[in-house]
């Protein structure tokens, strides 16, 4: 479905806008999402860059012009899949006036509604590919993951000092653990998933994960 959303997306463009007049940042954005369908449907290694300018309706050596390696294009995916996202949260968590329960909540939420894009597939995707491109690997943890951990650990500090949670120990142990819980729920979504059979619905997991950690972290 992601796939097809980024062909009407690239004939729209291209309906409109000439491909000679269309400007070069607009260009390169259509070329990392089709990379970004791509990648999340077939896999890194299995997809080759004539494939993303198929999709993107581009010649085979477009892709080239900006990025000098596919490498280079999947750390494009990965800023454009989850910086946008990460960047809201870390906003959300500075300028919040509510509770740190409340918070947490809210970040719950805004987590859930990224994990039904196929955005959240660049998780699945990073996990199959690391030992293959550590250069990447590398990236994503540098760039990502750190910063990742760093919103969790800022929401229970914010909450020890306005004593919402109870004093810990390893703020940044606690900060993990809160966080594994939803990484590894995008990497099954978008791998093991569709290959399950009836599971327990998304409300019942994450109300028994809100419940579980403000259980274990009140006062």
């Amino acid at each position: 479905m992601y796939r097809e959303a980024i062909c009407r997306s690239v004939d729209t463009d291209q309906s409109v806008i000439s491909a000679r007049n269309l400007r070069a940042a607009d260009r390169e954005r259509q070329i990392v999402h089709a990379a970004l369908a791509l990648f999340v449907e077939r896999g890194f290694a299995a997809t080759k860059l004539d494939d993303v300018a198929r999709l993107t309706g581009v010649s085979k050596g477009t892709p080239y012009l900006y990025f000098p390696s596919k490498e280079a294009l999947f750390k494009a995916v990965i800023r454009e899949a989850i910086l946008a996202p990460l960047n809201a949260g870390e906003d959300l968590v500075a300028s919040y006036a509510g509770t740190t329960e409340a918070l947490l909540r809210e970040v719950v939420v805004r987590f859930r509604e990224f994990n039904e894009t196929p955005a959240a597939g660049v998780f699945k995707l990073v996990i199959a590919e690391a030992g293959n491109f550590p250069e990447v690997a590398r990236y994503f943890v540098e760039e990502i993951e750190r910063r990742g951990l760093r919103l969790f650990v800022a929401i229970l500090r914010r909450g020890i000092a306005r004593g919402e949670i109870r004093p810990l120990e390893d703020v940044e142990s606690a900060a993990l653990v809160l966080r594994a819980p939803l990484g590894m729920l995008a990497i099954w979504r978008w791998s093991l998933a569709p290959h399950t059979g009836p599971h327990p619905p998304l409300d019942a997991f994450f109300d028994a994960y809100i419940d579980t950690f403000l259980r274990g972290l009140r006062p």
